[in-house]
């Protein structure tokens, strides 16, 4: 059985659940007897992510907030210093944090010091996992600001640098790309004298981190927010459409293809015929593997699959569709949302979808829709695609100009607790489709401050 079906299981039985909760608690019981207790922790807080507050039960939430105040916390209750943060030191020693500080330290310098994998790419605008997009001030304190995107970056950040060396020059944003902030690669960042910023689109997990009284406060913004509209752009007028329905997604099962093409069969079955584009990426199955199920259906003659689509080309192709769907259960901020709203196209989103701002699906551009209602979903919005207006809500509540000032204000309130100046305001990023400057050579500006930052590189034997 794979994960993911297993993991639906879980979800729709309580006994399941009961078992999970309990064999969670097993683990990290026996990982706290070694002495392991960030160990402990990584699974308590995963379990406690999946089954919620509920789920998990009272008196487990309180043990494991117990354990989290107990290494972060001195006596009178506030927040000690990041040196002194006994769950960071621990993952700092760990095998995973050493495999990762090896992974990275054979890199080239540059790359090293921005976690970008090396390619043969000719392009001077990629970058890596690690953006700076304000430069400190050491005569009068003002504190740069560093972006890191994705959680195996956040992670990887925590065992390749020294968090306290960095927190008295620079402020840190945390751009997540899963959903929940009940989060065990967050808690190396616990410290009263670190600033930060964590994004968090879902009304839930922005709750969850501002409630709990840390240096991590949250910001309702996500990946969606980062698209350039310049590139995902309507089409003109008189330009036809190609296509009824466009899926964006990789080769995963996590994505559930298979939803979207018994919904098409359905479709089909009653009459309606919805042509489709499928634009993936290898993953957990291969192009051969969604073309054996797109046959299966019967769909081969209204189906097409595309793989590794430019950029360009994919914002192209999802203009020229009458709708849009995304169709996973539990995913971080959805760019593939963004782009389709910035290309004026109409979605359909998976009614109970964990991850996005659900804000951002409203009347104006498309719908929730069951698994059950997906098909009637699909043939109301590809025909009425014309009442919905998915660009002008996104100039009004998107993009990368709209998150930029949501994240300064955030960052300048930060600096203000601290009494600390703010002169400068940070400089644009797009993920377009990965991180980048959003002006073209911005990144030339930063070069010192790459190279400090170099100093900060944990050896890869730390701890």
């Amino acid at each position: 059985m794979s994960r993911l079906r297993w993991r639906d299981r879980v979800y729709a039985s309580p006994w399941l659940r009961r078992g999970f909760a309990l064999a969670s608690c097993a683990v990290a019981r026996a990982r706290l007897l070694r002495g392991r207790r960030f160990a402990a922790l990584q699974r308590l807080v995963h379990a406690w992510k999946h089954l919620g507050d509920e789920g998990f039960g009272a008196r487990r939430v309180a043990w494991v907030r117990r354990l989290v105040d107990e290494a972060t916390r001195a006596p009178d209750g506030t927040l000690r210093p990041v040196a002194e943060n006994a769950l960071g030191a621990e993952f700092v020693r760990s095998a995973g944090a050493r495999a990762l500080r090896a992974k990275f330290a054979a890199f080239p310098p540059d790359d090293r010091v921005r976690l970008r994998y090396p390619r043969p790419d000719p392009d001077p605008e990629r970058q890596g996992d690690v953006l700076v997009l304000k430069s400190p001030d050491d005569a009068t304190g003002e504190r740069g600001v560093l972006l890191v995107m994705y959680h195996e970056a956040i992670e990887a950040f925590a065992a390749c640098f020294d968090l306290p060396a960095l927190a008295a020059r620079w402020q840190l944003v945390l751009e997540t790309s899963t959903w929940g902030t009940r989060e065990w690669r967050l808690l190396p960042y616990l410290g009263r004298d670190l600033d930060a910023l964590v994004m968090a689109p879902r009304e839930e997990d922005f709750a969850f981190l501002a409630a709990w009284g840390t240096n991590l406060v949250p910001v309702r913004v996500g990946s969606a927010d980062w698209v350039d509209p310049a590139v995902f752009a309507e089409k003109p007028a008189d330009a036809p459409f190609e296509q009824d329905v466009i899926m964006v997604a990789s080769w995963d099962p996590l994505k559930r293809h298979a939803t979207l093409l018994d919904a098409l069969a359905r479709a089909r079955a009653r009459g309606r015929r919805l042509s489709t584009l499928l634009v993936g990426v290898p993953a957990v199955w291969t192009r051969e593997e969604i073309e054996r199920q797109v046959a299966a259906r019967g769909l081969s003659d209204q189906v097409t699959v595309a793989e590794r689509l430019p950029h360009a080309e994919v914002a192209r192709r999802t203009a020229r569709s009458r709708c849009a769907v995304l169709l996973s259960k539990q995913e971080g901020s959805s760019r593939v949302l963004g782009e389709a709203l910035w290309c004026g196209t109409p979605v359909v989103v998976t009614a109970g979808q964990v991850g996005i701002d659900r804000a951002h699906v409203n009347a104006e551009t498309g719908a929730f829709a069951s698994d059950d209602g997906l098909a009637d979903a699909l043939v109301a919005v590809v025909d009425g695609h014309a009442r919905f207006s998915p660009r002008r809500y996104a100039e009004r509540a998107l993009g990368y100009a709209n998150a930029t000032r949501t994240v300064n204000e955030a960052l300048r309130a930060m600096a203000a607790r601290r009494g600390l100046p703010w002169t400068r305001d940070v400089v644009a990023k797009k993920n377009a489709p990965n991180l980048r400057y959003a002006e073209a050579g911005r990144g030339r500006a930063f070069e010192a401050d790459y190279r400090a930052l170099a100093a900060a590189l944990r050896p890869v034997d730390a701890g």
